[in-house]
């Protein structure tokens, strides 16, 4: 058995995940609210809570990570690039070859390094429309609101897509692997 995870990453990993599914959910509600039902006050208040908790809790995770050095794991190397075509072939069931790779495969990296640089984008904007006079400067630089709303949404999907793209990763890699994010342990060949 080897640790794959440790406790503070697992810690990270189910605190930061519901608060970026709710980050998304609740921001498409409020980008299109349902004419029935539901209460837009609501979601916008469990937006901003979930918001405010995701940018603690990342900032402590990027700070944890660097303390660590894990930026080293999942920064796509040229090696990985390498594979990206076996890679490709083996998830489109081109191939039953699986390429082996390091900690996480090529997909994953592209994934992790996604959602930091995402995360520089999408969280000033939320705050931008958050207090929209306090930010009222960069906002106009931006083309204004409508903009700033426009570039969220885009980003938000692109959230959505890299979310579903990582839990599809995580459940087509091996059991022991997707059981090491509950026990931080896994067992080769598993």
């Amino acid at each position: 058995m080897q640790l794959r995870h440790t406790l503070p990453a697992r810690i990270f990993h189910w605190t930061l995940a519901p608060l970026a599914i709710a980050l998304v959910t609740t921001g498409l509600y409020i980008t299109n609210p349902p004419r029935t039902g539901g209460s837009l006050r609501t979601a916008r208040r469990l937006h901003n809570l979930a918001g405010m908790l995701f940018t603690g809790g990342l900032i402590a995770r990027l700070y944890y990570g660097f303390l660590r050095r894990e930026w080293r794991m999942i920064l796509p190397e040229r090696h990985d690039l390498k594979k990206l075509p076996a890679f490709a072939a083996y998830q489109l069931y081109l191939t039953e070859k699986k390429p082996k790779f390091r900690k996480y495969n090529v997909g994953q990296k592209f994934i992790y390094t996604f959602w930091p640089l995402a995360a520089l984008l999408v969280l000033p904007l939320g705050f931008f429309l958050y207090a929209p006079k306090l930010f009222a400067l960069p906002i106009k630089r931006l083309g204004g609101l409508n903009r700033v709303r426009n570039l969220l949404y885009y980003g938000t999907l692109l959230s959505a897509a890299t979310i579903a793209g990582h839990i599809y990763l995580g459940l087509t890699d091996s059991t022991g692997k997707l059981k090491s994010i509950f026990t931080g342990c896994y067992k080769r060949g598993t």
